[in-house]
């Protein structure tokens, strides 16, 4: 899964069809000799017992919660977790709200990261379908939150389906109650904040299992705002690679 060859050819077809600027920054790697079961986990301790040893499923995992709850958190958490043990990942940016400061501050390598910038909702499930038909990518982020258009039930389906085929993941933050049957669905909310003095300094996330493995079971996560770590980005002290 992810072979540099495999993943370079998928970005090439993308931009071949869609114009180079459809890839804002980043490029691909991989490891050739990685070919075992991908652990895909959530960045997070507590939520990964939650999880089980596989981590992350095959096929469709939706993040549901308001703007807000940490979603984009735990999506950014759950795709460095994966390039942490050495799996190919990309982030379809069909909201265009891609923070490479934060992504970065949350542990993602961004120099290995494709970021792809599609005009519509079709378009982004299209090029998600391109990367899975390659065997380029072992989790594929799909952000789709705020975008004008509809997230088609069957679309998002037979994507998910041909995920599975492919023994890949898709992460999928939608706006609103989607009727796609999932492998795993994750609500998030934010159950209250973190102070220090007068000052608020993070988050505690409550993340719910809405679908898959121990449904209706929840795990509170402390969430701490990012602010002071793309300032050391910013300032060199931190390496955003």
């Amino acid at each position: 899964m992810g072979e540099p060859a495999a993943a370079s050819e998928a970005v090439a077809r993308i931009q071949q069809r869609w114009g180079p600027g459809v890839i804002r920054r980043g490029r691909v790697v991989g490891d050739p000799q990685l070919r075992g079961v991908l652990v895909r986990g959530s960045g997070f301790a507590g939520l990964d017992a939650l999880l089980g040893a596989r981590g992350i499923p095959d096929g469709l995992t939706l993040l549901r919660g308001p703007m807000g709850s940490g979603r984009t958190t735990l999506a950014l958490r759950t795709l460095a977790a994966t390039q942490g043990v050495g799996g190919a990942a990309a982030w379809i940016d069909a909201s265009h709200t891609f923070d490479g400061l934060e992504a970065a501050s949350r542990g993602v390598l961004i120099n290995s990261l494709p970021i792809i910038a599609p005009r519509s909702v079709d378009e982004a499930l299209e090029m998600a379908g391109s990367i899975l038909s390659a065997d380029a990518a072992d989790l594929i982020v799909l952000d789709c939150a705020g975008v004008r258009g509809k997230v088609r039930t069957d679309a998002l389906e037979r994507l998910a389906a041909r995920a599975r085929r492919a023994g890949s993941s898709i992460v999928a933050m939608l706006d609103g109650e989607s009727p796609a049957l999932s492998d795993l669905a994750l609500g998030c909310r934010t159950a209250d904040w973190l102070r220090v003095g007068a000052d608020v300094v993070g988050r505690r996330m409550e993340v719910q299992l809405q679908a898959g493995p121990r449904r209706g079971t929840s795990v509170l996560i402390d969430l701490i705002e990012g602010r002071g770590a793309r300032e050391a980005i910013r300032n060199g002290r931190i390496a955003a690679s």
